[in-house]
């Protein structure tokens, strides 16, 4: 049969040849459906800079539909959506000013400090080891030498002469 090639774009499947991939990927369908995969992920920015440059597409404004769709030169965004939009660019900015690194991860320096702390107040308890440590060798005996932990008692018994 040969190899098959899969479009998550178009979500079909064609044969794997240089020929047909090259027609495929320069079809209309298929740069149609990339583009309107791709639109979804627009920041409200970017749409407003995209609609305040076009101007209202008057058939879309009367009767509510375009034979044109996406690919209409003119803008389909009502002056309600237009006002959303830019009611959500203006907390995404005003997050973006105020907001922790990463889009809302926490400060790693935060982090540091709260983990400290928590292990100040659990090192009062009975356990002994360190919090970073490894836990007691308890029920490790089926883990080969070279991953059990190392104890100061196994390192007088190795013999490091004998390694060469």
């Amino acid at each position: 049969m040969g190899k098959t090639y899969y479009c998550d774009y178009c979500d079909r499947f064609f044969k794997d040849d240089v020929e047909a991939r090259k027609k495929h990927l320069s079809s209309m369908q298929h740069v149609a459906n990339r583009e309107s995969h791709y639109r979804m992920y627009k920041d409200p920015e970017t749409i407003l800079k995209e609609v305040y440059s076009k101007t209202p597409c008057k058939r879309f404004m009367t009767v509510g539909d375009c034979a044109f769709g996406y690919g209409c030169r003119f803008s389909h965004y009502t002056p309600q959506m237009i006002w959303e939009l830019e009611q959500l660019a203006a907390t995404r900015t005003s997050k973006a000013a105020t907001a922790q690194p990463r889009d809302g991860w926490p400060d790693s320096e935060d982090v540091i400090r709260e983990y400290l702390e928590h292990a100040a107040v659990s090192s009062g308890t009975e356990e002994k080891t360190p919090v970073w440590g490894p836990s007691p060798a308890v029920g490790r005996s089926y883990l080969p030498p070279s991953l059990q932990p190392v104890t100061p008692d196994k390192m007088m018994e190795c013999h490091f002469s004998k390694w060469a």
